[in-house]
């Protein structure tokens, strides 16, 4: 016999407050919940909710699905599918469920614009990005994930314009000087890349090997190559399967004659991967000038 309203709200309040005491009690209210009331979507939606926060995609979706069915214009419902899947890394599927949402508000519109980008979809997820900068100007990741997929597409043009754009609606934000050093090296304006790289170290490190690259690739075009050294070896550290940082790293070491350390830093290499065409032909001119 089906529980009154009163009697399954008390329930899902009784589970709600089990979960970080006795979690497998609070399931089993549930799951009890779940079986007692087979046309309310409530305790399947909480039942979801406790495996989602666990991270257990699979069987949050089969919850919220099936509380879907006794629900089919639930358009949060089909927010909270689309986000685990999302989460799950099936960008398909979520982009499935959030166009099923008649009036999707602006996270919506954005979740979807960021899983087209992971999917290499640019073109869509900036169209979708352009459109909300028209509804929304302030919001900074906004314009972070737009100015990416510019970046992504070579639209480097556009991008410069929308940093410009974003500087004057949310001021001086450090993920905007990032995307302003990259912006700059695409466009070949060495010392402004360079400039915005400092700028940026100086409130925090970087964290992506390739951004570092891109940075060494600045300090060497400005006539700065002993500074570009640090910044490879700092890559390497973050990633020492970058076959790339190590081919630039050799290849300055070996123009500014530090043989022995470009040595060492070979021999590094040898230890995740066999050397590429590149490094081979630079370990070669190593072994003709001798020590």
């Amino acid at each position: 016999m089906p529980m009154g309203d009163k009697e399954l709200q008390n329930l899902l309040l009784r589970a709600e407050n089990l979960m970080k005491q006795n979690w497998l009690h609070a399931v089993q209210l549930l799951n009890q919940a779940v079986e007692e009331n087979p046309d309310d979507p409530r305790a399947l939606i909480a039942l979801g909710n406790f495996y989602q926060t666990r991270q257990l995609f699979d069987k949050a979706i089969k919850c919220y699905q099936s509380a879907l069915r006794l629900a089919p214009e639930d358009d949060h419902l089909k927010l909270i599918i689309g986000n685990s899947y999302f989460a799950e890394g099936d960008y398909d599927l979520a982009i499935v469920y959030y166009d099923q949402i008649k009036k999707p508000h602006a996270d919506v519109r954005y979740n979807k614009a960021l899983a087209l980008a992971y999917m290499y979809r640019h073109e869509e997820s900036i169209d979708i990005m352009c459109e909300l900068l028209d509804m929304i100007d302030n919001n900074p990741f906004i314009y972070f994930l737009l100015i990416e997929q510019l970046l992504r597409v070579g639209d480097h043009v556009s991008a410069y314009h929308y940093i410009q754009r974003a500087e004057a609606k949310i001021g001086n934000h450090r993920h905007l000087l990032l995307l302003k050093a990259l912006t700059y090296a695409r466009m070949k304006n060495w010392l402004y890349a360079y400039n915005a790289f400092v700028s940026y170290t100086k409130l925090g490190k970087i964290n992506l090997s390739e951004h570092l690259r891109v940075y060494a690739e600045c300090a060497v075009q400005i006539g700065l190559p002993e500074r570009g050294i640090p910044i490879l070896e700092q890559g390497l550290e973050l990633n020492p399967y970058d076959v790339g940082l190590y081919e630039e790293l050799v290849r300055l070491l070996v123009q500014r004659g530090y043989a022995k350390r470009a040595r060492e830093v070979l021999a590094i290499a040898k230890r995740y991967f066999r050397l590429t065409p590149v490094l081979k032909l630079l370990e070669a001119r190593l072994n003709s000038q001798g020590d």
